[in-house]
């Protein structure tokens, strides 16, 4: 309880003798998405030339735990089922995970490796709905359309999406329905896109949720393969997967890149985090293909 949330990013900089912005970010479950946001915008402004960015969460107190009970967020059974039937909540789960930013040019002049390319980032907030906790269908479609309209692309062209997926029964069927208005807009066939969460696999990270998913992401890219979603052998009742874009990761299947109109696309995903006050962000990553590269406009990098 006695905190100081500013010391987590000051410490950092501290040490390491870094001079750029230095924020600690907290807007819920969606901080460290948010967090990636802020990066990029800082190094297209020129505030810095790279950046570290990250989330964090320990459950370092009994209090946090009692106040999530008594909202009903927590699953009973301690099971999270990520669009799966019987979703009643989600598992508290403890993490940390970070990244280093570059712009795409400078990762190359310096040699780094490089393990995707962040296409298009963009944040939001609900509004006003009929509970501070309820999740806001239509500016979570904003959310992704904005996204994508950065980065330049089709909903068609996603091959995989690392959903928020708390396994809640409002907040999941909330989620595919925003997700399907964006994608029925490109006219993307039915049951296409396969969609998953981590949190089916290591509890819900809050703060860390989406760096975490966006580690997933990478390594998928990475190994060209999508691993299950658990305890989704029975799908949630609530949601029309049959009419909807999105089937749930059941096995590990390979991950085939997408052709959109005659043209094969690198692989590419999309990262939801949804904070519980309102607060959303997604971030759109792409593989790195070293061939044909060099005429692409820049982008960050992780």
């Amino acid at each position: 309880p006695n905190s100081f949330l500013w010391s987590i990013a000051n410490r950092v900089s501290y040490w390491l003798n870094v001079s750029g912005p230095s924020v600690t970010v907290d807007t819920a479950c969606s901080s460290s998405l948010t967090a990636i946001y802020l990066a990029c915008e800082a190094m297209e402004a020129g505030e810095c030339a790279m950046a570290i960015v990250g989330g964090v969460n320990l459950d370092l107190h009994q209090a946090k735990t009692d106040i999530n009970q008594a909202g009903g967020a927590l699953s009973p059974d301690g099971v999270c089922r990520s669009f799966g039937k019987g979703a009643n909540g989600y598992v508290q789960g403890e993490g940390v995970g970070a990244l280093v930013l570059k712009p795409l040019e400078q990762a190359l002049e310096d040699r780094d490796n490089i393990h995707g390319i962040i296409k298009g980032a963009a944040v939001n907030h609900g509004g006003r709905t009929s509970g501070y906790s309820v999740p806001n269908p239509k500016a979570q479609s904003k959310l992704i359309a904005s996204a994508l309209k950065k980065a330049g692309i089709d909903a068609r062209s996603i091959g995989y999406i690392e959903a928020h997926g708390t396994g809640t029964e409002l907040g999941d069927p909330i989620e595919i329905a925003g997700l399907s208005a964006v994608f029925h807009a490109d006219n993307a066939a039915g049951q296409s896109c396969p969609i998953g969460s981590i949190k089916s696999n290591i509890g819900h990270l809050e703060a860390a949720a989406g760096v975490v998913g966006i580690s997933k992401v990478l390594l998928q890219m990475k190994h060209r393969r999508l691993v299950p979603s658990l305890h989704s052998s029975e799908l949630n009742e609530f949601i029309d997967f049959e009419n909807a874009p999105f089937y749930v990761v059941q096995k590990v299947e390979e991950w085939k890149a997408r052709e959109v109109e005659g043209r094969v696309q690198p692989l590419r995903a999309g990262i939801s985090s949804f904070g519980a006050g309102g607060a959303n962000a997604h971030i759109i990553l792409e593989s790195y293909e070293a061939e044909g590269r060099a005429a692409e406009p820049t982008d960050t990098v992780s």
